[in-house]
């Protein structure tokens, strides 16, 4: 059975029960309907919640309860069709917690100057909560999901609610906090299937609600995690952090292999990854991290160690680490190319499966290349055109198709490993490009194909 932890220290086992195939129909509440929280409003209405999702936007709400899609995500335009009948949008927060037993808020909390999470839309969405709350007879747990500083949950949430309900904390209302561990291209997936779940609980009852809804709603009967707010809020970032500096540790011994003859940096990260200490994930050389999560987390975690009066010499060698992968790719590409020559960049997003470019490296790499003189850049990304336009504008060439993009070029930079890059054909370079010569940030070319061009890669020290 899954294990409940309470600050670390006391362990208690979960009493035996029959394992529920579905949610049948328990009523939630989402407030905040952007990229995540529709995601996570569609992901449990097909585990069978019957969901209220609450938006201040009036097209955005009207759109959802017609079945379109406002985002883009795996899975999510397909069950917001599928599940209509179980999916309610609104802007009336006493709509929503009309039968609600949880509501999960989860808005945007953007970094601010000091890279500390701003809180002022959770406050507006809390404080809406509460008001709502007072008409409400039921014991209804809220859910922060959203990611904060630590401290937030108990020291501006609880307060508010507390204030603006009339009710106290544990007995009219439970709270938690409870941050979902998810990636873009993938959210519904990593909501109904995640490693574990964490569950800052600010009282006992609010903590067994959660438990009993993620017995039934998660696919995979996942871990539970039972600790303090303030410790749930801490190991959100840490858990980020900790992934970042896998990946730096990574791309520094691809820095390491590319300077030794014969090495390969992949075949070090296979190994090192068979040690049960250390594990396989984050642990691939290539492009440092981007999106709208781990490059902020870690900013944040460093701002929050400060705050304390400590210094954070990890996640600031982190940072420094990541930014400097965009310079070591430019420099390798203006290595390999001739005078007047052209570039062409495959993959603009920070990941493959998306359309966001937040903090995307390969963006920033075709910004630098196109801001020198005398070379051509063209770009393509299955995905990510519309909105890399907007960052690289007329500067770069646009192509339609990976074809157009490469065709007379004298390197092909591989920035990002979309499935349609990493089955080009050598025959297919050697047709299109100028020279072929290929230079891959995350060894996705088939390795037949690189075999029969000019092959630089990203951990891959010289020929021997």
């Amino acid at each position: 059975m899954g294990r409940l932890f309470w600050g670390g220290t006391e362990e208690v086992t979960m009493r035996k029960t029959k394992v529920r195939k579905t949610a049948a129909l328990f009523p939630v509440a989402v407030v905040g309907l952007g990229k995540l929280g529709l995601s996570m409003a569609v992901a449990y209405a097909k585990r069978g919640c019957r969901v209220m999702g609450v938006d201040i936007q009036a097209d955005w709400v009207g759109r959802i309860n017609r079945g379109e899609c406002p985002i883009e995500e795996a899975e999510v335009p397909d069950l917001l069709k599928k599940y209509r009948n179980r999916l309610t949008a609104t802007t009336n927060m006493e709509d929503a917690l009309r039968d609600a037993r949880i509501v999960f808020i989860i808005v945007a909390t953007p970094s601010g100057a000091d890279g500390s999470f701003s809180n002022a839309q959770v406050v507006e969405a809390v404080r809406a909560v509460g008001q709502a709350l007072r008409g409400v007879s039921r014991y209804v747990v809220v859910a922060i999901t959203c990611t904060v500083m630590p401290g937030t949950t108990e020291d501006t949430v609880k307060p508010l609610l507390e204030e603006t309900s009339g009710k106290r904390c544990g007995e009219g209302f439970g709270l938690v906090y409870n941050p979902e561990f998810i990636a873009l291209g993938s959210v519904v997936r990593d909501l109904l299937n995640p490693d574990f779940v964490l569950i800052g609980e600010c009282d006992r009852r609010a903590g067994n609600v959660m438990a009993q809804f993620y017995h039934r709603v998660t696919e995979n009967r996942a871990p539970l995690a039972r600790v303090r707010p303030r410790e749930a809020e801490i190991a959100k970032i840490a858990l980020n952090c900790y992934c970042t500096t896998k990946i730096a540790f990574a791309n520094m011994l691809a820095e390491i292999a590319e300077r030794v003859p014969g090495v390969d940096a992949l075949a070090i990260a296979d190994a090192l990854g068979l040690d049960s200490r250390i594990g396989r994930k984050y642990l691939s050389p290539g492009l440092g991290f981007g999106g709208p999560c781990f490059p902020r987390d870690n900013v944040a975690f460093r701002a929050f160690a400060r705050s304390l009066g400590m210094a954070a010499p990890i996640p600031e060698a982190v940072h420094s680490s990541n930014m400097r992968q965009v310079e070591r790719v430019v420099e390798a590409a203006k290595a390999l190319l001739p005078a007047g020559g052209r570039v062409a960049i495959l993959g603009l997003s920070y990941k493959a499966g998306t359309p966001v470019v937040e903090e995307s490296q390969p963006l920033e790499i075709a910004k630098r290349l196109a801001a020198e003189q005398g070379w051509a850049v063209s770009v393509y990304d299955p995905m990510a055109m519309e909105r890399a336009r907007t960052v690289l504008g007329d500067r770069v060439q646009w192509a339609s198709s990976l074809d157009q993009c490469i065709e007379g070029a004298d390197l092909c930079v591989l920035a990002m490993a979309w499935k349609e890059f990493q089955h080009i054909k050598a025959a297919r370079l050697k047709r299109l490009m100028k020279v072929p010569r290929v230079l891959d940030c995350w060894r996705c070319l088939d390795q037949s194909a690189a075999a029969q061009v000019e092959y630089h890669a990203i951990g891959l020290g010289p020929r021997t």
